[in-house]
């Protein structure tokens, strides 16, 4: 009687365990499958903003090329007007020195020296074509390249991170591990970070 009690209390206890052991197994079944969705949900979000990233790292290096090559234009055009001026002032100071008794002569210089003069005044003064406004347009554009191209440097090293992120993202989902996860999240943002930096404050992004 003995035997057949403990034989019982035996099978209760293998049957207990039995049950046991179903209940912890469905359990790690659901937490690893919401743990896959966690990380393919990362991985597209990342993805997504990966490709927004690169797209914008693209048009700003177009940008910094347009910029250098007009900046180099505008410099091509202030050495033009610098050449032109001083030639002018030259043929100025020479037609200065030349003395004619000869009145009509003496009209025709004194006419010619107000037109050198005139000349070298548009050349470094006008609004639009002179030398002032040439070279400040210049910087303009030597500053648009240089923040484009601060831009591309904020863009990539965000870039950089979201890719980061999606590989320990997609390592998460292979072997299960909670830990990538979070490190893959806390990548993918500072990537984002750097991305919106690259937006608002390239200098910074670029470092």
């Amino acid at each position: 009687m003995y035997k057949t009690l403990e034989h019982h209390e035996h099978a209760e206890h293998l049957a207990e365990a039995e049950h046991g052991g179903g209940k912890h197994a469905p359990a790690e079944g659901v937490a690893h499958s919401q743990s896959n969705r966690m990380a393919a949900l990362l991985v597209a979000v990342l993805a997504a903003a990966l490709a927004v990233t690169e797209q914008g790292a693209k048009h700003a290096e177009i940008r910094v090329q347009q910029n250098a090559i007009y900046a180099t234009d505008a410099w091509a055009q202030y050495q033009a007007k610098s050449t032109r001026g001083t030639f002018s002032k030259d043929i100025s100071d020479l037609i200065g020195v030349m003395d004619t008794t000869d009145s009509d002569l003496a009209a025709r210089r004194t006419k010619l020296l107000m037109r050198l003069n005139e000349d070298q005044e548009r050349f470094e003064k006008d609004p639009k074509d002179g030398k002032v406004a040439i070279a400040e347009r210049a910087r303009a554009f030597e500053e648009q390249r240089e923040r484009s191209l601060e831009q591309t440097h904020a863009y990539h090293n965000g870039a950089a991170a979201m890719e980061l992120g999606i590989v320990l993202a997609t390592a998460s989902a292979i072997i299960g591990a909670r830990l990538l996860i979070v490190m893959s999240l806390a990548v993918g943002l500072s990537g984002v970070v750097f991305a919106v930096l690259g937006l608002v404050a390239p200098a910074i992004g670029a470092l």
